[in-house]
């Protein structure tokens, strides 16, 4: 007789393999599935020496995973020390300011002050004067503590006048190239307003700032696991490298590759993870950034790439409007890519090299792209390098991909090109953008994707946004938004194929669908056990469904 280590019995398993058929028990040994099937053929491996877990009907999926987020930056932001301006909290300037003082009276003289969450659309003031957020607006309470909070989506970094003579950088400051991003100035005076859009912009303050140890880097990333775990994630995806270096104190780094990989060695992960490599030198997107920083920044020896594995590499391709139609509000009509160059055709001729180079060289690749253009600028690179260098799919994706076409679609499963967006996000940014996607019968429509053969996978982009996961399947099941307007509900997913987003698929973007995403023999035994039954719960409730057990490896990684 074959003896068990693991049994869950009297459960509704939901296998997630192709036929998503249900089962009631699962069998583990040594952190594998070894069987699933009925209760009566799973109990045959129960022995003095197994440990058993009565599931009382209750559901089991597979472990979620995350297949966009910033790990070790949420885990910065999970810690105490963390300066929180987001949020139903922050309403007005005042709100920021007693933040930010609040920290001040914990930290050390002169100390550096780090935050994030900001949104100019919610705070009362920048609506009622149609403004950003300002230096002035913080400076009155943090004249001696140099202070930098990003906004909600990272993308732009106000600093206080105390960072800017840190760093020495005022009204006389050369003009960025369009690549490196921009530095914000008042029109009429051309004053800085002390905004910082894009990495290359924000690394020439944030370079003068903190960056957290190894030992503190490590604390993020147990943090940011076991909230993860809490979820019912065991595996998730973190953008780091050396163009991360000097970004978000250190948690978008090159030293984190390692410390994951020590941590592996040491037995600390409980969850699984997949850097994507952010090479391009102080973020600038520029080919020649991008290959010397690949070459520069120096990979562990991963010694179980079930754990920890780094084969992707995270471009960027545009600032979040680099559209295929022309809009007046925008300087340019358009917006324009983070690439170099003064026409679309240069920017596009750059991002065509970039994307070739790295295909040649192997590497499976993930692009940031959300406006129209940028969308078929990465498509158009990605099916063009798989045809000048023909052979088997690498799986090169999008991530985010707000503006997404149905022709899109057609040659994303042509290429076997991925799609990655963030359902979670799109609750928040189909709230803002209403009006566009009433009329946009295409936008965020993932179920037409499905159907037309394309693998599309689940984050948060946390931390930017949440990591529950079940929020994402509700607003992908709803379209219900975080105002509770319903925006196209003929687009709604099927709850399987929903659920698919954040297990197999996440799985299949990662080369990992043999070993984990679905409950089978011969995978790992990563599960997760839900308080309600996800399949027939209320569409509005799905959302608020608590996990009560996370399992990995075999091992219980969170209880309820």
């Amino acid at each position: 007789m074959i003896s068990a280590d693991l049994v869950l019995v009297n459960g509704k398993v939901a296998t997630v393999d192709k036929k998503f058929s249900f089962k009631d028990a699962i069998a583990v040994k040594n952190g594998w599935i070894i069987d699933v099937g009925s209760n009566q053929e799973i109990r045959s491996y129960i022995t003095q020496k197994t440990r058993v877990i009565d599931l009382k009907g209750k559901v089991v999926l597979p472990a979620a995973n995350d297949s966009h987020m910033h790990a070790v930056q949420t885990g910065l932001k999970l810690s105490s020390n963390f300066v929180d301006v987001g949020g139903p909290d922050i309403q007005c300037i005042k709100d920021i300011q007693n933040k930010i003082a609040e920290a001040i009276k914990k930290s050390p003289e002169g100390s550096w002050i780090y935050g994030a969450g900001w949104m100019a659309m919610s705070i009362k003031e920048c609506v009622e004067e149609g403004r950003s957020l300002r230096k002035e607006d913080i400076d009155p309470v943090s004249p001696d503590n140099p202070v930098m909070l990003n906004d909600f989506g990272l993308h732009t970094l106000l600093v206080n006048s105390k960072a800017l003579e840190i760093a020495g950088i005022d009204k006389n400051y050369r003009k960025l190239k369009p690549e490196e991003g921009s530095i914000e100035r008042d029109p009429v005076t051309g004053e800085l307003t002390g905004c910082f859009n894009e990495w290359g912009a924000q690394t020439l303050i944030t370079k003068h700032g903190p960056l957290l140890s190894e030992r503190e880097i490590e604390e993020c990333i147990i943090r940011v696991q076991h909230a993860l775990n809490e979820q019912g994630i065991t595996s998730h995806t973190d953008i780091l490298g050396i163009g991360g270096d000097n970004l978000f104190l250190g948690t978008w780094g090159s030293k984190a590759i390692e410390v994951y990989e020590k941590m592996f060695e040491e037995g600390k992960l409980t969850a699984r993870v997949s850097c994507n490599i952010f090479p391009a030198i102080d973020g600038i997107q520029t080919y020649n950034n991008i290959i010397e920083g690949l070459e520069k920044n120096k990979l562990p020896a991963f010694k179980d790439k079930n754990w920890v594995k780094a084969e992707c590499i995270k471009l960027f391709c545009d600032q979040g409007r680099w559209l295929r139609k022309k809009q007046e509000d925008l300087y340019d009509n358009h917006g324009r890519s983070v690439f170099p160059g003064e026409t679309d055709e240069e920017q596009i001729a750059e991002i065509h090299k970039t994307v070739t180079e790295l295909h040649k060289r192997g590497w499976q690749i993930g692009t940031h792209a959300i406006g129209g253009m940028a969308i078929d600028t990465m498509i158009d690179a990605y099916a063009k390098a798989q045809q000048e260098y023909p052979g088997e799919p690498p799986r090169h994706f999008i991530i985010h991909g707000d503006d997404m076409t149905l022709e899109n679609a057609n040659n994303m499963a042509k290429f076997k090109i991925i799609c990655a967006p963030q359902p979670i996000a799109g609750n928040v940014v189909a709230g803002y953008m209403s009006q566009v996607t009433t009329v946009g019968e295409e936008l965020f429509n993932w179920q037409e994707y499905m159907n037309r053969g394309v693998i599309v996978s689940g984050g948060s982009d946390a931390g930017c946004f949440s990591f529950n996961w079940r929020e994402g399947v509700q607003f992908a099941t709803t379209r219900k938004t975080m105002f509770g307007e319903i925006i196209r509900p003929d687009l709604a997913m099927d709850i399987k194929d929903a659920v698919r987003l954040y297990t197999i698929n996440g799985a299949i973007q990662e080369h990992m669908e043999g070993i984990r995403g679905s409950i089978e023999i011969g995978k790992v035994a990563d599960f997760q056990v839900l308080k309600e039954d996800i399949f027939s719960a209320p569409k509005d409730e799905i959302g608020k469904i608590p996990v009560v057990t996370t399992i990995c490896n075999g091992e219980i990684v969170y209880e309820e």
